[in-house]
């Protein structure tokens, strides 16, 4: 709460992409990140700011699995859940301070008490003083650290959101490996197909959805709702969507510009003839 109570609005690249931050501000040096300083203060800002438009698509990407619930497009549906739950998990890290960066680095917690926490920002690799993984590939890294760093949140949440904290029959790299198979292997992308065409009852949903699907749907959804949950009983709040046509709360913003928006109806602009 204190973390994220603290946000101070600064400016520059702070305002950006926090994988540009790193670049910038953090290079490839291990370090501590130190309260009272202005790093701190920036990776702060940089981060929370991450971290409101990590939870603004996740919920759009959540939304708009909806729309794809049909067979022809049920392999795409759970490539959209997967990418909710990346945001999302991208999210809850960043609540409590933390960031997995894409180029193979860390940020993690070393002190939490307030007005003197201190973050350790190191490299991800193999040797001393590294963050270790046995996994290659971005996104394997990735949900692979994830679940190392919630490990100490399940005891402190509901257990009610287990599933959103622990990997899919222990196996960290669950959600990335299905997905490949999902999106990349059309054999696998059709027989997902039949599955839901079988399976799908609009009054049963989301129960009537089909293995990895319902999996995967039910993992972003638990995901979402711990996210939002500590969002509000946080207070986090940031300018990082102020830009957006709405410019108010969060949850102004999704009411508005995911669930309220319409799609614009594009159909007549395709050339469907081909297919007639």
């Amino acid at each position: 709460r204190y973390y994220c109570w603290q946000f101070g609005r600064s400016t520059g690249n702070a305002e950006k992409s926090i994988e540009d931050f790193r670049e910038n501000y953090l290079g490839t040096r291990s370090c501590n990140i130190v309260e009272g300083t202005a790093t701190f203060q920036q990776y702060r800002d940089c981060s929370l700011r991450d971290v409101e438009r990590s939870s603004f698509f996740a919920v759009s990407n959540y939304r708009r699995s909806l729309d794809l619930m049909i067979s022809s497009s049920a392999p795409w549906a759970h490539v959209t859940l997967y990418y909710g739950s990346w945001f999302a998990s991208r999210a809850l890290l960043g609540i409590l301070g933390c960031t997995i960066f894409k180029s193979r680095f860390v940020v993690d917690v070393v002190k939490g008490s307030p007005g003197q926490q201190e973050l350790r920002f190191r490299q991800i690799g193999n040797r001393p003083g590294q963050v270790n993984t046995t996994y290659n590939g971005t996104h394997r890294i990735y949900w692979d650290l994830f679940y190392k760093a919630v490990q100490g949140l399940r005891p402190m949440v509901a257990p009610y959101y287990a599933p959103a904290l622990s990997p899919v029959g222990g196996d960290p790299i669950w959600q990335i490996d299905n997905r490949n198979r999902v999106n990349y292997d059309s054999f696998i992308g059709i027989c997902l197909a039949e599955d839901f065409d079988r399976s799908f009852s609009k009054g049963g949903f989301p129960a009537c959805l089909p293995g990895v699907l319902g999996t995967q749907y039910r993992i972003l959804e638990i995901l979402i709702e711990l996210v939002y949950s500590l969002v509000c009983r946080f207070g986090l709040s940031t300018d990082a969507l102020n830009t957006l046509t709405y410019p108010s709360s969060l949850r102004d913003k999704i009411c508005n510009l995911i669930y309220d928006e319409k799609p614009p109806g594009l159909l007549r602009k395709t050339k469907k003839s081909i297919f007639k």
